[in-house]
């Protein structure tokens, strides 16, 4: 054997032994993520989530005051998430009747009722259920005040602060 033929022969038994196979160049892996059902409400620049001023109305003839909150509660929830708001009587309540009471004495009081969602049902006390079908997440609930003013009324500020719990 010439010395060619004989490299030549060494050549295609190495390509021809067995375990040379060609190496393999793609793999796969995989990338997942997990949503939770979750909501967020938005708040104003104080941090609360909405103010209802009832305007001004004369302690000697008394009035029945109302306003509302004109951006409402702003809730975002991820769609299928079912979620309830609820609403405290508030710091001053009487027999839970909530009051506003004077920034003087806090004695002197006014008593007041929260409607929600176009409601005549006073809210305070009451769970709100709330539904985000898919393709939903974001809900406003309106939330309105009625005061109405004894005669007569001292004259001054009166506040009242209520804790709005959302819950899913």
């Amino acid at each position: 054997m010439t010395r060619r033929a004989g490299i030549a022969v060494l050549v295609v038994g190495v390509l021809l032994l067995p375990g040379a196979a060609p190496a393999e160049t793609a793999r796969t892996f995989k990338v997942s993520a997990s949503i939770a059902s979750g909501c967020a409400v938005t708040v104003d620049g104080t941090g609360a989530w909405g103010r209802i001023d009832l305007g001004t109305a004369n302690g000697a003839t008394g009035a029945t005051l109302e306003a509302g909150v004109t951006d409402g509660v702003q809730l975002a929830c991820t769609p299928g998430t079912v979620a309830t708001v609820s609403a405290d009587a508030g710091e001053h309540a009487r027999a839970g009747v909530p009051q506003l009471a004077h920034a003087g004495d806090g004695a002197s009081l006014i008593p007041y009722h929260l409607f929600v969602n176009g409601g005549t049902t006073p809210w305070e006390g009451q769970s709100i259920a709330l539904t985000f079908p898919p393709g939903t997440s974001r809900l406003s609930l309106p939330v309105r005040a009625r005061a109405t003013v004894p005669r007569p009324a001292r004259a001054g500020r009166y506040a009242d602060v209520v804790r709005i719990t959302v819950r899913w």
